[in-house]
């Protein structure tokens, strides 16, 4: 029974976050940036526990986030209310509701790496303007 919950799960999670708009808003996050901002140590696998609620016309309610610091729950709401709307759920040619739980796990980038990701930006605006 267990491991018919797991793969549904998995297969739901598939099926949902398959979709670009929650990788793009992940990935224009400042996760970074607050990490760095809060000490955390580089390296180190950092875990913020989201939930919502995907509506029958795909927008998300119900938004929720956890974790050890509040600054990174903040940013952990951002993202979700920067996805936009999803894909509902169809069930029996129905589309319903769907309670969704997606932690967002993210490595803490190193002193070097944030170097580079900061040169890399600056040339981008230097580029842009």
């Amino acid at each position: 029974m267990k491991y018919k919950v797991f793969l549904l799960v998995c297969i739901i999670s598939f099926a949902c976050f398959s979709q670009n708009p929650v990788r793009e808003a992940i990935k224009n996050s400042n996760l970074q940036e607050i990490a760095f901002q809060l000490g955390l140590e580089p390296s180190s696998e950092q875990t913020i526990e989201t939930s919502f609620t995907v509506d029958t016309d795909g927008t998300l309610i119900n938004l929720k986030a956890s974790s050890p610091y509040p600054e990174l729950e903040m940013e952990g709401l951002n993202i979700l209310k920067s996805v936009g709307k999803l894909q509902p759920r169809e069930v029996g040619g129905e589309l319903v509701t769907q309670d969704i739980n997606l932690p967002i796990v993210f490595t803490v980038e190193s002193k070097q790496s944030r170097l580079y990701r900061l040169r890399k930006v600056a040339r981008r605006k230097q580029i842009e303007n």
